[in-house]
């Protein structure tokens, strides 16, 4: 029983062939015309015409006819069979041109003809200006040069230049290129205007433009690295920062580092201004080694009753400002914030098992950063989340490390499934049913994408003081969406409900409320915020049901509808 490219190249023809084929009568002659079907203009083409079984001496006429304008190409007259390959010089077109290509095949008692199309398309050489850097500061001299890719170079009629105003600051005519590239250079005045200017060649009828920026610019004397963990846990105590400031030449800055760490609103939160980023900043002195380090209390972000409306993620701004000229540089890094707080893994398990033997494991139980936590009580049990069952209590060594040997004899005869968890409650009894829930959805039924509110109130009747961790399930209406910014629910007695909710997640079609706890006898009323997307006909109810997270026996549901059909 068991312990539970294909990459492919293939070539693609630029000479494409336009195959024309024509058969008379069996024993008759043929003849096969091949040439591409895209011609470049005024260029040399090649046409290769073949002539098969001929009984009679024959003229072969090939024609490109354009419109009521007929050439003709080639003329060959033959009494045997033949293969041969012809240049011809292209037409001339401005652009491009859908002309037909006409072949003809004739003598005294035999004639053939058929027509296919061919395109004709003009060209243009590949021209491109570089510079040699893109920015300028006033004064300095801009070298640059024109390449034009051909084997057959154009002249180069004009160059001209444009500043930031739009005015022409240079031109250069009638200049041809040595070596297919043009070079030139152009100082800028000292008292140039900072702006983009833009470099213009022209090339017969067609521009060419290339900008690069004039502006007064210092290169940064010294620059600042963040040094910050990628991700921190809300179990974590402390989180250091440091921040260095280091001249281009590798000395170290001194001066003062100001450090300032929010946990920020989501962009798009409904509301968005009713509430404000959690926010740190601090400042130090830099060390000798042009180095500070600033250590931020993680709680300081936590302690908020809107934390589900924060992002989980922390931003840090660090500034170094150096002593003397009070010039300052900024350097920003971004910080996960998890909820994971640690991890709890079965070790040295044996794959499967006889009944009736005895299997031994460890568990091993470490924070978020992996290391050991000792003298804590673990919980091995054996089901699935919603039905499991409890069968043994350990506590960690000095290792994190919890040994356990467990009889087998008294489990099921089939395969198992072994949890292991930090925390577990005792369960309440099956047959009690302590937990109620209601739900109604409200809201104008007047256009589509209207919002509407479903309110549903939670309710706990047992013999204790409050409730396990309870599971809201809400299943989302078809052709509705949950407002992901207004998933934070409301109370009555808004603070006094809040304060149950844990986190709130999204699953496909399902809203997933985390409540802590809730007190015995007391109506806990909330509010989510749902709109219509999408039309739906004979819109069918949906459920929503609450259930102790560690006995799932123990739950309520009910149903809601929308009241608008």
């Amino acid at each position: 029983m068991d312990l539970n490219i294909n990459c492919c190249w293939k070539w693609l023809l630029l000479f494409s062939l336009l195959l024309v084929c024509v058969n008379g009568q069996t024993s008759g002659p043929s003849f096969t015309v091949t040439f591409p079907a895209v011609i470049e203009s005024g260029s040399e083409a090649k046409l290769c015409a073949s002539l098969l079984k001929p009984n009679e001496s024959l003229v072969m006429n090939i024609y490109v006819v354009h419109g009521d304008q007929s050439t003709l190409m080639l003329q060959e007259k033959a009494e045997e069979e033949f293969h041969r390959c012809f240049n011809f010089k292209a037409p001339l077109v401005e652009a491009e041109s859908v002309q037909r290509m006409k072949v003809e095949l004739q003598g005294e008692s035999f004639k053939m003809t058929e027509e296919r199309k061919v395109m004709f398309r003009s060209y243009h050489p590949l021209t491109f200006i570089q510079t040699d850097k893109p920015i300028y500061i006033p004064g300095q001299t801009v070298n640059f040069r024109v390449v034009t890719l051909d084997k057959n170079f154009s002249p180069l009629d004009q160059q001209v230049w444009h500043d930031s105003k739009g005015n022409r600051i240079g031109q250069w005519t009638n200049v041809s290129s040595t070596s297919w590239i043009l070079e030139r250079s152009y100082e800028l005045n000292p008292e140039s205007h900072q702006g983009v200017y833009r470099l213009k060649a022209y090339i017969g009828d067609r521009m060419i433009s290339h900008d690069f920026e004039v502006k007064k610019y210092v290169l940064p004397k010294f620059e600042v690295t963040v040094t910050a963990p990628e991700t921190v846990s809300i179990d974590d105590e402390l989180m250091a920062v440091e921040v260095c400031g280091k001249y281009t030449y590798g000395q170290s800055v001194s001066g003062k580092s100001w450090v300032k760490v929010c946990r920020d609103i989501p962009r798009y939160t409904y509301r968005r201004d009713e509430h404000s980023p959690i926010c740190v900043n601090e400042t130090t002195e830099m060390k000798k080694t042009g180095c500070a380090i600033h250590t931020l209390d993680i709680s300081t972000f936590l302690n908020s009753t809107y934390n589900d409306r924060l992002e989980n993620s922390l931003h840090v701004e660090a500034t170094v400002t150096e002593e003397g000229t009070e010039i300052t540089m900024t350097k920003s890094e971004t910080i996960s914030l998890t909820y994971e707080i640690g991890k709890c893994t079965l070790t040295d398990l044996p794959k499967t098992y006889e009944h009736g033997s005895v299997i031994e494991g460890k568990i091993k139980l470490s924070n978020f950063k992996g290391a050991p936590i000792q003298n804590k009580v673990v919980y091995l049990l054996e089901g699935e989340t919603w039905s499991s069952k409890l069968l043994l209590n350990l506590t960690t060594d000095s290792d994190g490390l919890a040994s356990f040997s467990l009889n087998m004899s008294s489990l099921p005869e089939k395969d198992i499934n072994l949890m292991v968890a930090q925390f577990y409650n005792i369960p309440t009894p099956t047959e009690a049913k302590t937990l109620s829930i209601d739900a109604k959805f409200e809201g104008d039924c007047k256009t589509l994408e209207q919002n509407f509110i479903l309110n549903f109130n939670v309710k706990y009747g047992g013999p204790q003081k409050t409730t396990n961790m309870l599971i809201v399930d809400i299943k989302i209406l078809s052709g509705f969406t949950a407002d992901t910014s207004m998933v934070t629910l409301f109370g009555s007695g808004i603070m006094y409900a809040q304060k149950y909710v844990e986190r709130v997640d999204t699953k496909e079609d399902h809203v997933i409320v985390y409540l802590t706890e809730i007190p015995k006898d007391i109506s806990m009323n909330y509010k989510m915020q749902m709109k219509q997307v999408l039309p739906v006909k004979n819109l069918k109810p949906a459920v929503v049901k609450v259930y102790d997270y560690y006995q799932t026996s123990d739950q309520s549901e009910t149903e809601y509808s929308f009241h608008c059909q």
